[in-house]
């Protein structure tokens, strides 16, 4: 546990809401950064290392080891969280064009190492963006989008220039998993490097992570004030999301919504909306609660694009446990491998309050759709309840034909372990299971077992 003068304050936290970003500049030793770069240099001669860069530059541990570094991401993503195994060192060579504004991952495609079913909200994952070198406008730098971590598309990408990240070697970026990023042009004859790291939390919100102080109010007014560019403010969704840091309840629910306007909500999530919109009305639709959900399951069953099913799932995953017993349903039920996905990943996405939900979910590991079984994993592993059923499922889950359940299943053992340190007697079966695991004939499913042995030897 990081000391506590290290954590963020509600002003930072509130500004990572809004922005999806805080900009860090650590007391690192002299030379530090230079012996990364030039090591890094020397490895790249010779290839790229992909997920390996940290095990042949050791000294990255010493970046995020630092207190600063610590605090924030505790602040953000809470106690225990964890380094993913992916990582990698960008580089940005000379005379580059850039690129595209983007999200990580490739959603509903099993390629490449990870598979989003939707784009998720709640704070579950973190990036670092560090430097070994002095970045300037000139050399390249990474950009974000602020307040874009939230939208799951781009109205009118050309006239939006983004945030330029500089700064001096050992400047590192932490923003939200989702936000909007490129790299930028490089003017320059020098290559520029950028070491990101993911970070994921293994247990949900129980209370503040940071330091928060209770006499604040008004927060939600002042968010936005002291952004680098514009954003689009969106104080509804804001302080849901600050409500579920905190672990309470959203104290701004509508008592008795006019039907109409549920309707005209639930309407505005179609897909042709502007995002802003979209992001409005799911919010809106989650401080009506329980009102809402009948005329968002309308929809759903309605024969809705891809798009527009997702949409209603972010809604439903604002409102949250008044939702889970029909989402339930819908997993158990519908014939629709589509909406039963839905329904796997968004009662995941509630999280702790769908704890109702874990036997179904135990049951859509032997779902006949791939994405089904995925999903579900991947909620069992947030949800982390009823462990004497679900440790044995997800072991069992290893076995799955799909590599990316396997991948799901070991990384969810990983989390519920780190999170029950003191728990050795639930675990007794998982190590040995994970040690057959190295033998994988799926490069991804051996590495993921290698990184979870190694997690749990630091317990």
């Amino acid at each position: 546990m990081v000391n506590k003068k290290y954590l963020l304050n509600n002003q930072d936290m509130s500004q990572f809401i809004a922005n999806g970003y805080l900009l860090l500049k650590p007391d690192y030793p002299a030379g530090l950064h230079q012996t990364i770069k030039k090591r890094t240099e020397h490895i790249f001669e010779s290839g790229d290392p992909g997920n390996r860069i940290l095990e042949q530059v050791p000294e990255l541990y010493e970046i995020f080891d630092h207190p600063v570094v610590k605090g924030t991401l505790q602040s953000i993503i809470g106690l225990n969280y964890i380094m993913q195994p992916h990582r990698h060192c960008h580089v940005n060579m000379p005379d580059s064009k850039g690129q595209g504004w983007h999200q990580d991952g490739t959603p509903r495609k099993f390629q490449g190492w990870n598979h989003p079913w939707r784009r998720h909200h709640r704070s579950r994952m973190a990036m670092a963006f560090y430097y070994p070198q002095d970045v300037s406008t000139e050399i390249g730098p990474t950009a974000i989008l602020p307040g874009t971590q939230y939208y799951d598309a781009l109205n009118d990408t050309e006239s939006m220039p983004g945030l330029p990240i500089c700064g001096e070697a050992g400047t590192i970026a932490i923003v939200h998993y989702e936000i909007w990023h490129r790299a930028s042009a490089n003017l320059s004859s020098d290559k520029r490097y950028m070491m990101k790291f993911l970070f994921h939390r293994t247990e949900e919100p129980k209370e503040p992570s940071w330091n928060l102080d209770i006499g604040s109010a008004d927060l939600w007014n002042q968010i936005g004030s002291t952004n680098d560019i514009d954003i689009t403010r969106h104080p509804i969704l804001w302080k849901s999301l600050w409500n579920w840091y905190c672990n309470q309840n959203d104290d701004s629910a509508v008592s008795q919504p006019d039907t109409l306007d549920v309707h005209q909500l639930v309407q505005e999530l179609d897909q042709k909306a502007e995002v802003a919109e979209r992001m409005e009305a799911t919010y809106k639709l989650g401080t009506i609660g329980k009102a809402a959900i009948t005329p968002i399951m309308d929809q759903l069953n309605n024969g809705i694009s891809e798009q527009n099913s997702l949409n209603l799932s972010a809604a439903l995953s604002a409102i949250g446990g008044p939702a889970v017993p029909v989402l339930t349903d819908m997993l158990r039920h519908d014939s629709d491998w589509w909406k039963r996905a839905c329904a796997a990943d968004t009662l995941g996405d509630i999280g702790k309050d769908a704890k109702d939900s874990v036997q179904s979910l135990i049951e859509a590991l032997d779902d006949e759709s791939d994405w089904v079984r995925r999903n579900a994993t991947n909620s069992l592993g947030i949800i982390s309840e009823s462990l004497e059923d679900t440790i044995p499922a997800l072991i069992r889950a290893m076995e799955d034909a799909q590599p990316f359940v396997p991948i799901n299943a070991i990384f969810a053992l990983t989390k519920i372990r780190k999170s029950h340190p003191n728990d050795d007697s639930l675990f007794k079966d998982v190590e040995p299971a994970i040690h057959d695991g190295l033998n994988h004939q799926h490069e991804r499913v051996s590495y993921y077992s290698n990184y979870a042995l190694e997690q749990f030897n630091q317990i």
